[in-house]
């Protein structure tokens, strides 16, 4: 027993040191990390195998390997410009130091707001470069959709969940995801049909499942209830480049509430009893969709 003691305490005083040396180096590690180039690295990717366009106003520093930027303005070709409040973006430590990446990202789209609009994500990639497969995981909650859509959505609150994988950032619409979400409130406005007349309705509540494999999105489950009635919506979404021209084949089933049925006449669409059950197509694109009976 004593031998085994004695041993104990001859490696004691070894073990202190090695562990001090490696709290001293990832010290040092951290205090002399190259965070602007690491800014500037993280924006340039996401630029590339996106087409966004990131501005900041400004950035700063998190510990141990972080940032933040805040009052940020995302554009996309097609898109109107995002005002974001806040971005933070902290690296895996362990998983840098091995050469693969792995970055967790924190959204805040009201900077006024913390608990409202916020959506997180995990990038996980074997190598920084991007250039081989990547997926990313994440969260939304309580995003106002008419933030990121206003030219047809004038309130909604989005909560939900989503995965993303793709196996070569140059062909991006080989990815596969699946989506799956709620939103709250939703007022959708300005809904072109085909006699020239615009559409508004309303819903309480509206549920969603998403899945999207080789550019090709299969919508398997879309309902929505509210005063304006209830529906259901199934097909499919043909992805292009850029994205507002994506093709839409769609079918809706509505059945009308007295909401909807006290606009029908003024927008020329006949006359149906609420409860009674109306099936529509839904053709164009995202950004010009159309609605024919």
């Amino acid at each position: 027993m004593m031998d085994v003691a004695n041993q104990i305490r001859g490696w004691k005083e070894p073990l202190l040191w090695t562990s001090a040396c490696l709290v001293f180096f990832v010290l040092c590690l951290i205090l002399t990390f190259p965070f602007g180039v690491l800014q500037h690295r993280i924006i340039t990717d996401i630029e590339r195998n996106t087409g966004i366009s990131l501005r900041a106003a400004e950035w700063d520093t998190r510990m141990p390997l972080g940032l933040a930027w805040n009052r940020v303005t995302v554009t996309a070709p097609s898109w109107p410009p995002l005002e974001v409040g806040r971005v933070e973006a902290h690296v895996g430590l362990l998983k840098a130091l091995a050469g693969e990446l792995v970055l967790d990202l924190h959204t805040q789209l009201d900077g006024q707001s913390p608990a409202q609009g916020t959506a997180s994500s995990t990038v996980s990639a074997p190598s920084w470069s991007l250039a081989g497969p990547f997926s990313v995981q994440g969260t939304m909650r309580h995003v106002e959709l008419a933030k990121l859509l206003p030219a047809h959505i004038s309130r909604g609150a989005l909560t939900g969940t989503f995965t993303h994988r793709l196996e070569n950032p140059a062909e991006p619409f080989t990815a596969e995801s699946h989506w799956q979400g709620e939103v709250k409130d939703l007022a959708v406005e300005r809904i072109p049909l085909a006699n020239g007349r615009t559409l508004s309705v309303s819903f309480n509540v509206l549920s969603m499942v998403l899945d999207c494999q080789h550019g090709r999105c299969a919508v398997t489950e879309l309902k929505g209830d509210g005063t304006d009635g209830s529906f259901t919506m199934e097909g499919t979404v043909t992805l292009q480049q850029p994205l507002p021209q994506s093709q839409l084949a769609l079918s809706l089933t509505v059945i009308p509430g007295p909401g909807f049925a006290a606009q029908a006449n003024e927008l020329g669409i006949p006359p149906l009893p609420p409860g009674t059950p109306m099936t529509v197509k839904v053709a164009g694109t995202l950004a010009q969709p159309r609605i024919t009976l």
